[in-house]
């Protein structure tokens, strides 16, 4: 990110969590470091509206806040979702809440929803973007075997130890889910791996509505 660097963007979280559980700051603090959460960052426009669905913790959103962006974080996981300011953070599912966004992001959630959950859910997200509003989609490319293989460990550690919501392990190939973004109305813009000195094969997706 240009404007927010690795070390910037530990400080700014630093300072957000200083105050919270030992446990939590670790948390913030593993997911930052193994998730490249700059790379997402870069395609929020700043001074957009963003819907954060499934922020968990609120790590992009308050990265994209540093930008200028206005979001809004929806968690079901009542033990992740606590005040920021400039942020307005909700208790629930996407469901709960209205209005149109420039942006709508979902940084590693649909592989904890059942494959066919993911139609629905997009369907939804595409009522809540504004025209030619743009989806930020952040999972994981099954077909890196080696990294694929690393995370799932780490996810099956997650679950075991009730850190997140879900039961579900569900991934689709990058042509697979383009051709599920374009049966939705989606133009897809973007659709790159970002995972150059990390151990998981994170997938970036960007479309257009």
């Amino acid at each position: 990110m240009r404007d927010v660097g690795f070390i910037r963007a530990l400080i700014v979280l630093h300072r957000e969590y200083r105050e919270f559980p030992l446990r939590m700051r670790a948390h913030v603090l593993i997911r930052f470091l193994t998730c490249p959460f700059l790379r997402v960052v870069e395609q929020v426009p700043a001074g957009a509206k963003l819907l954060d669905i499934g922020a968990g913790h609120a790590v992009l959103s308050i990265l994209v806040r540093e930008r200028g962006a206005h979001p809004i974080a929806v968690d079901p996981d009542a033990r992740k979702v606590r005040k920021h300011d400039g942020i307005l953070s909700v208790i629930g599912y996407d469901d709960c809440i209205r209005g149109l966004f420039d942006v709508v992001a979902l940084v590693d959630v649909l592989y904890k929803l059942p494959i066919d959950e993911w139609d629905a859910l997009l369907e939804r997200i595409r009522q809540r973007l504004k025209p030619r509003g743009i989806l930020i989609v952040k999972e994981h490319d099954p077909t890196a075997r080696v990294k694929h293989s690393i995370n799932r460990l780490q996810e099956k550690g997650a679950s075991a130890l009730h850190l997140t919501l879900g039961e579900s392990f569900s991934y689709e190939s990058p042509s697979q889910f383009n051709a599920r973004l374009q049966s939705h109305g989606f133009t897809p813009l973007k659709t790159v791996r970002i995972d150059t000195g990390y151990p998981h094969p994170h997938m970036l997706y960007v479309a257009r509505l």
